[in-house]
């Protein structure tokens, strides 16, 4: 995830995150521009060490650049926002903080082209720790320049990377959630509506939720079924989840919109408004 303060667009995968900057330097003159490309896979790691103990994981760094790229790795704390925007924050910032627990090996190093670094994030829970721990690994690149500069300056434009560190504590996990509001506005001529589903963590440990909507007619029979984006909620954290039901032809009548999310409990979640669908 290319990252800036803050970091939008939470997908959460796990396939390799690859970022392309600029590098302007002279050849003489005038300044020409050379792409640095560079990564880091997996997106996304997850630790689970038990009560007082260790686990560690390897993110990997590479440079598919040509020229060697110096890469700082550090950790900060991570928040997403219900919209599922993510804030990268100063540790310490909220109380599920894994930084003060974690250590990266190396921290700093120097990165040839097409060569990869194997980063070790280690991850020590104290022995009295419950549910989950969570950071951000942030990647930090800036090129090292091997070549003399002649007639111009030399500009560089460089975006951080991040993939998030989950740590649920094992046999500490309480798997806990809830539909917490919806609310659904009619579309223009009355065509249908736009809904807004409101999901609470209100357990200890992550979450990963997947889910659909249903409309209903007033003779209880289904007339659409809306898949809700599969996504990933932090504890105590709330995730909205919109959906849009259209349809071209719609007889008056009162609609039962019933949200379903299922997020890895014992059972499903669901949640239902009435609509009211009047005559244009």
């Amino acid at each position: 995830m290319m990252w800036g303060r803050p970091v939008r667009g939470s997908c959460v995968t796990k396939a390799a995150v690859l970022a392309a900057a600029f590098l302007l330097f002279a050849l003489g003159a005038p300044l020409v521009a050379q792409p640095l490309h560079y990564g880091i896979s997996p997106a996304e790691i997850e630790l689970v060490p038990p009560p007082g103990g260790t686990a560690s994981g390897i993110l990997v760094v590479y440079n598919q650049s040509e020229r060697r790229i110096r890469f700082t790795v550090s950790l900060e704390d991570i928040f997403i926002r219900p919209s599922g925007t993510m804030d990268v924050l100063a540790p310490g910032s909220v109380p599920w903080s894994a930084v003060a627990l974690s250590k990266v090996t190396p921290a700093q190093f120097d990165l040839d082209p097409s060569r990869t670094m194997r980063v070790r994030i280690t991850v020590t829970v104290p022995a009295d720790a419950r549910g989950g721990r969570y950071a951000v690994i942030v990647v930090s690149p800036t090129p090292v320049l091997q070549t003399s500069v002649v007639g111009g300056t030399v500009s560089v434009i460089v975006p951080k990377l991040a993939a998030k560190l989950l740590v649920p504590v094992h046999g500490t996990e309480d798997v806990h959630g809830d539909i917490v509001s919806m609310v659904a506005a009619p579309l223009p001529g009355g065509k249908g509506a736009d809904v807004k589903v409101v999901f609470k963590n209100t357990g200890n440990v992550h979450v990963r939720t997947t889910g659909y909507l249903l409309v209903l007619d007033p003779a209880g029979q289904q007339v659409s079924k809306i898949a809700l984006p599969d996504t990933l909620v932090l504890p105590s954290s709330m995730r909205e989840f919109k959906a849009t039901w259209a349809a071209a032809v719609l007889s008056p009548g009162s609609y039962t919109l019933r949200a379903v999310v299922d997020y890895g409990g014992a059972a499903l979640v669901a949640g239902e408004i009435a609509f009211t669908a009047r005559k244009p």
